[in-house]
């Protein structure tokens, strides 16, 4: 012996959780993915400044369990958590799982007979289901043929239609989210969100980056991620007073990555993201409560200080929708509050 320490292979999986005040649901969360029924692969919890239980409860995991990771780190905001945590990833795959959402017990084998293999996907996509405020979930599953595509059948069958297919449905063939999707780390290690600013589709940037730039992707039809979309930390339940500009940002970023690159259907789906994220903050400035002649001048005074006419790119919308973009543009707000509501549910089912 030459007296060396052997190191460790690397793990097939990396399983990044970036936590911030989830004391009530971590433990489940945490439980779900030690639980795997397949064993290959890091936990890394990442505290992110979180100010209740959640630091003590992930360095108890630790101390129990030498495939979790802690890193406490300040307050920054989910983008900046995941890419913490995709920064100390050793896995050859990476998947993310909020800390007030759980995954099923066979995901990481499931993902595990398709990515271990001689010509492996970058990307593999599955169901997860949505559970309500009541309880009650709502499953979301991939409604094409389950399988492996190629490039050239995701720029057919897939780009067309990954934000939005319909009248009354926000999520189109492919979700916003990155919990229901397994991405192997270089192709991450390129396309992480590098935009700190953003707190509401961060997560959607990413994604469609990634999914943008795979050169094939897995779709499987079984549901093994469960979104707590109403958890006492949801964003849903907060006021965001940059809600307004952070869609803007958005929107922009994804012109940036992936807008205009080699195929103009990316700029309407794009468009269709800003133009939902825009009404979302009208509504949320209905539904926590302020006055509508106070919404009106905060909304006018956003409007007057981004200084684009219109205040949405129009490529791609619906007839209602530029119709919406004209209202706010010409400073109409009064009405398009009235709207909010509306666009609202038949958009985003809300």
């Amino acid at each position: 012996m030459d007296g060396k320490e052997e190191v460790p292979a690397p793990p097939f999986f990396s399983v990044i959780v970036p936590t911030y005040n989830n004391g009530h649901e971590l433990t489940k969360c945490i439980g779900s993915i030690l639980g795997q029924s397949y064993t290959d692969f890091e936990l890394i919890l990442i505290d992110d400044g979180s100010t209740d239980e959640t630091p003590g409860i992930c360095d108890r995991f630790a101390q129990q369990d030498k495939r979790v990771k802690v890193i406490h780190k300040r307050n920054e905001g989910a983008a900046a958590a995941r890419n913490e945590g995709l920064f100390h990833a050793a896995g050859k795959y990476v998947g993310f799982v909020d800390g007030d959402d759980w995954i099923a017990k066979q995901l990481l084998k499931e993902a595990a007979q398709v990515l271990d293999s001689d010509d492996p996907p970058d990307i593999f996509i599955f169901g997860y289901s949505m559970i309500q405020e009541n309880g009650q979930s709502v499953s979301y599953l991939w409604p094409g043929r389950s399988g492996l595509y190629s490039k050239e059948q995701l720029e057919k069958e897939v780009y067309p239609n990954m934000y939005r297919t319909g009248i009354t449905m926000r999520m189109g063939l492919v979700s916003g989210s990155l919990g229901d999707k397994i991405i192997a780390r270089k192709l991450l290690m390129e396309h992480c969100c590098k935009e700190p600013s953003l707190f509401i589709f961060e997560d959607l940037v990413c994604a469609y980056e990634c999914v943008y730039h795979a050169k094939q992707v897995y779709f499987s039809s079984q549901n093994m991620y469960f979104y707590n979309r109403f958890s006492a930390s949801s964003m849903h339940r907060r006021y965001h007073a940059d809600l307004f500009e952070n869609s803007r940002i958005a929107g922009q970023y994804l012109r940036t990555h992936i807008g205009g690159l080699d195929s103009s259907v990316m700029d309407g789906q794009i468009n269709k993201i800003e133009f939902d994220g825009i009404v979302s903050a009208l509504y949320q400035e209905i539904q926590f409560g302020s006055s509508f002649r106070q919404s009106s001048l905060l909304i006018k005074e956003k409007i007057k200080k981004a200084n684009r006419f219109p205040i949405c790119p129009m490529k791609g919308l619906k007839w209602y929708e530029r119709s919406y973009v004209l209202l706010l543009s010409f400073r109409l707000v009064y009405l398009s509050l009235l709207l909010a509501k509306t666009l609202t549910v038949m958009v985003n089912g809300w």
